[in-house]
């Protein structure tokens, strides 16, 4: 779970993850008895928290560097979790460096006028179709509404037919694009998208930055999170959210279940070896880092 979570778990302290710097000094594995739990399970077996990796990014997210198996790769890897609290992990079994940005709700489709999640009426694709877009509706029938994956889509066709500019304002006049049915999208539903996405790519340069590298020295981007397993790699590529060759970008589902059996399941000492990666891998604040803000406003941009 996130870092929240691990310590109302296990009774810890919350405090300092309520104010800046935002990070608790006890975020390590925590290891009960299932009993200690008021658990009754046969054997009374032991019950063990991974550790998080930073206030913002927690264990669920060193699950997932474990399911990639980031900390034995040559080559690069970058994971990323797409959801209001972007986290970000780039490395190899030499170097891995995490951060998390607020990416805010609309890869989920918050805070869009007509957003919704990805239930029966939700428009989850949008392609081009003769001048203008064709929209998949889920469950078929009229559109009510709009979900995370359709927003990006519909974002990145609207890019393409010219009915956005590359600074997000609506072209020629519109007030909005209408996608189907009632559905359509505002200049205040692009503002937010915009937002979403400067966040995340603005992390993903500068973890790139922090290792001299360039998005063609990654070996495999890993997308993980209920909106990076249903979003189109590219559209994702078309409005900037990634700039990585689709044959390098794969969704890879529960990274964070995954990562959780794989401890679970492992020898005796595969939770301290968890914690050996744990400590392998380094934290940055981005929100401390002086060139976040002029990247991020760049970043905001949608690739003309």
């Amino acid at each position: 779970g996130n870092t929240v979570m691990h310590h109302l778990f296990c009774g810890l302290d919350v405090t300092p993850l309520a104010r800046v710097p935002f990070q608790s000094s006890v975020d390590g594995l925590q290891e009960f008895q299932a009993g200690e739990l008021g658990w009754r399970v046969r054997g009374d077996p032991l019950v063990r928290f991974l550790p998080c990796l930073g206030g913002f990014v927690g264990s669920d997210v060193l699950a997932g560097v474990l399911a990639t198996r980031m900390p034995a790769s040559q080559g690069l890897m970058d994971l990323i979790d797409l959801g209001t609290n972007g986290e970000i992990v780039l490395g190899n079994a030499e170097r891995m460096l995490c951060a998390s940005t607020a990416a805010g709700p609309a890869f989920e489709a918050g805070g869009i006028e007509m957003g919704m999640q990805a239930t029966t009426g939700a428009i989850d694709q949008v392609a081009l179709a003769d001048g203008g877009v064709r929209c998949r509706v889920l469950g078929e029938g009229v559109p009510r509404g709009i979900c995370g994956s359709g927003l990006v889509d519909a974002v990145a066709a609207c890019l393409e037919l010219g009915w956005i500019h590359p600074s997000g304002r609506l072209a020629n006049g519109r007030r909005a694009l209408e996608l189907g049915g009632p559905v359509h999208l505002t200049q205040a539903d692009i503002r937010q998208l915009q937002l979403a996405k400067g966040a995340i790519a603005a992390g993903i340069r500068i973890l790139l930055g922090r290792l001299g590298a360039q998005p063609d020295d990654v070996l495999r981007v890993h997308l993980a999170g209920a909106f990076g397993n249903y979003v189109s790699h590219t559209s994702a590529r078309r409005i900037g959210l990634i700039d990585f060759p689709d044959d390098k970008v794969q969704a890879v589902g529960n990274t964070a279940l995954l990562g959780a059996k794989l401890a679970l399941f492992g020898t005796d000492r595969s939770a301290y070896e968890v914690s050996d990666v744990r400590r392998r891998i380094e934290h940055l604040s981005l929100a401390a880092d002086p060139d976040f803000q002029e990247i991020f406003v760049g970043e905001t941009r949608f690739p003309g």
